[in-house]
């Protein structure tokens, strides 16, 4: 009996724990939910791994970039020029795109420096201290349509009621025991209309 009794107990433990890890990523998107809003800068440095995101952007951005040439050029650029913007010109674009507050306005209003307003990722939509029926069912679509890579990386879909070229994705990665975002897919629209206003080669 009492062996019984310890091995209930440790399963349970490991339930537990289970549990914590399943919801905590959900946690860190609410913690940064709430950052967002109070534009709080240093809780947003902290949720925000800004080299990976910036990386994320670049293959993004500058593969789009490379791929509408398809042999051909882009406003008199040929395929070359376009792979040679990416030093030249390519980073400092991507610079002034993911800095905290354009990530916070990006994240809140669906807008970025460099281009026009569009769907934001709804995040508020997930504020726990306004709990009802509606954020109960997006907080459960978002929890069945997000896709787990492993135990250290999950992506999430935002807005969930969206189409797939109008979602943000957002990726988490496990940096020790604190979920980051280290990757922001763009809905088609708006990484077009990026695409489109990149400063060409020549400066």
């Amino acid at each position: 009996m009492p062996d019984m009794i310890w091995t209930l107990r440790v399963s349970f433990l490991l339930f537990l724990a289970w549990l914590i890890f399943l919801v905590s990523p959900f946690v860190a998107l609410y913690d940064l939910a709430k950052a967002v809003q109070a534009r709080d800068t240093a809780k947003i440095e902290q949720r925000i791994n800004f080299h990976a995101v910036r990386l994320s952007f670049s293959r993004q951005l500058l593969g789009e970039y490379l791929k509408s040439a398809d042999g051909q050029d882009i406003g008199g650029i040929d395929r070359n020029a376009a792979a040679s913007a990416g030093a030249t010109v390519f980073d400092p674009y991507i610079e002034k795109l993911v800095t905290p507050q354009a990530l916070m306005d990006l994240l809140q209003k669906g807008t970025s420096p460099q281009g026009p307003a569009g769907p934001a990722p709804d995040l508020q939509a997930f504020d726990l201290g306004t709990m009802n029926r509606e954020t109960l069912r997006k907080a459960w679509d978002l929890f069945i349509s997000s896709e787990s890579q492993g135990f250290r990386t999950i992506v999430m879909p935002l807005p969930t009621d969206r189409p797939k070229d109008e979602q943000f994705r957002l990726t988490w990665r496990l940096s020790g025991t604190t979920w980051r975002l280290s990757g922001l897919d763009l809905p088609k629209a708006l990484r077009d209309e990026l695409i489109r206003r990149m400063p060409p080669p020549s400066g």
